[in-house]
């Protein structure tokens, strides 16, 4: 099990609800240490304003902090300040980098951010500081999705925390970076009750289908024997984002389990390739494994 967690919250409702109803379930289920950030991503030059803004999100996050001891939550509460990206204007400062660098400094074993903040009411999509924090982390991170329920006019968490390990979907690549995803899926394997090892052919001529997908189900069968526990392997061919959103859907997926490849510069200030479409689309928790 995942046992220190670095969870980033703006005070939003979302990142609110998320602290307050999920992370004390992870803790149920064996995760032992809580690290709670706040970047300030707005530093402006006069020391009183400053020190103003550091004071208030400190009596803010000490709130978060009694209320989570209050349940049983080993937890510690940062107020930091955002990192200059060197992409964007120097005036501006960068939540997601302060973030990725507290998880690698502090040895976290997780990352927890919620996909929506600011805009909840707008149609479902993935923020820019949780989509920026998958892109950079080095630790693996799970994204709890939100929305906007119009009928009962509040925010509802798609998935329960509580159940999120019992029944992942693994989406894998066959890439080298498949064995880190497995490797990572072993670290709750004794909370899965069934899981799904998933596939989809997308490269090769007609011809090739066949044994392209003959081949992806052997590979799919040696990965399950790794992990040792109730698991089915299924292979498809299609559009690799399109099919695995499906398959969370016939599957009723608790969580998808999906690597994340590093890539270039330009590519990744685009939003583009499987992963990060399903990040953007899923309509369960999403487990992002690094692989670089």
């Amino acid at each position: 099990m995942f046992e220190k967690i670095l969870f980033p919250t703006d005070f939003s409702e979302v990142s609110l609800h998320a602290l307050e109803n999920c992370i004390p379930k992870l803790f149920e289920m064996g995760a032992k240490e809580l690290i709670v950030i706040h970047v300030v991503d707005i530093v402006p030059e006069e020391f009183e304003v400053l020190h103003a803004l550091e004071m208030r999100a400190k009596e803010r996050l000490d709130e978060i902090v009694e209320k989570l001891k209050a349940k049983g939550v080993k937890v510690t509460g940062l107020v930091c300040f955002g990192s200059i990206s060197p992409v964007i204007a120097v005036e501006a400062k960068c939540p997601s980098i302060e973030i990725v660098d507290r998880a690698a400094c502090e040895m976290v074993d997780l990352v927890v951010i919620p996909s929506k903040g600011k805009h909840i009411k707008r149609k479902m999509q993935i923020g820019s500081t949780a989509r920026n924090v998958i892109r950079k982390s080095s630790v693996p991170v799970l994204v709890l999705k939100y929305d906007w329920n119009e009928e009962k006019k509040s925010i509802e968490c798609l998935g329960d925390c509580a159940t999120i390990f019992e029944r992942p979907l693994i989406a894998l690549d066959l890439s080298p970076c498949s064995e880190l995803v497995v490797s990572v899926v072993r670290r709750f394997s004794e909370k899965i009750k069934r899981a799904m090892l998933y596939h989809v052919v997308d490269y090769g001529s007609v011809e090739e289908m066949e044994a392209n997908m003959k081949n992806a189900k052997n590979a799919l069968e040696l990965y399950a024997k790794k992990l040792n526990i109730e698991c089915e392997t299924e292979v498809d061919a299609g559009i690799a984002s399109k099919e695995i959103l499906a398959k969370l859907l016939s599957f009723e997926a608790s969580m998808l389990v999906v690597g994340k490849t590093g890539r270039g510069w330009l590519k990744e200030i685009l939003l583009g390739g499987t992963a990060d479409a399903v990040i953007k689309e899923s309509s369960v928790p999403t487990l992002v494994v690094p692989c670089r």
